[in-house]
């Protein structure tokens, strides 16, 4: 339910209309992804929904991400749905525990799943017979972990500040 009278595809002064915000976001989060070397930047946007209460703005986000994923990856199809499947499930147990908008929810949040990232696709890789991974997972698991509290505060942060609170 909105509160305001204004129409949803309008916004206010000051704030970027949502198409472009996440366009952006978008952009940026896949640019990271390839400079990091496969690290998931794309996740906190759908995390940043759920906070909100956006479910509907999350799901259709969550169905381009699993797109984006899927199509970019060399990995058996399936491997982002359990993924984002995982992380639905984990968000709606976890917020029971901590309120979403508690910064100690993004730093514990992050580190579940920054692990759950690692058992999924390590259960791809084995799953494909592919070689294994040359580097420790505990660093991989870090690098991912800071990853996902930086970009997700960060995007939160300017979510929050200049982006809309509405639905694309």
């Amino acid at each position: 339910m909105r509160l305001s009278a204004a129409h949803p595809s309008t916004s206010r002064k000051g704030q970027i209309p949502a198409v472009i915000w996440w366009t952006d976001f978008l952009i940026i989060a896949l640019w990271a992804q390839e400079l990091s070397g496969g690290l998931d930047f794309l996740s906190p946007g759908v995390l940043i929904c759920l906070q909100s209460g956006q479910w509907l703005t999350a799901l259709w986000m969550g169905v381009l991400w699993v797109i984006v994923q899927e199509g970019g990856g060399n990995l058996v199809f399936g491997v982002s749905i359990l993924f984002y499947a995982g992380m639905l499930i984990f968000f709606l147990l976890s917020k029971w525990l901590l309120e979403p908008e508690n910064p100690l929810f993004i730093i514990l949040f992050s580190l579940l799943l920054a692990c759950w990232s690692w058992v999924v696709l390590s259960g791809a890789i084995s799953f494909q017979e592919l070689p294994p991974r040359t580097y420790s997972a505990w660093s991989w698991i870090a690098r991912q972990w800071a990853a996902y509290v930086v970009f997700w505060s960060g995007a939160l942060f300017i979510y929050r500040r200049g982006g809309r609170n509405g639905r694309i």
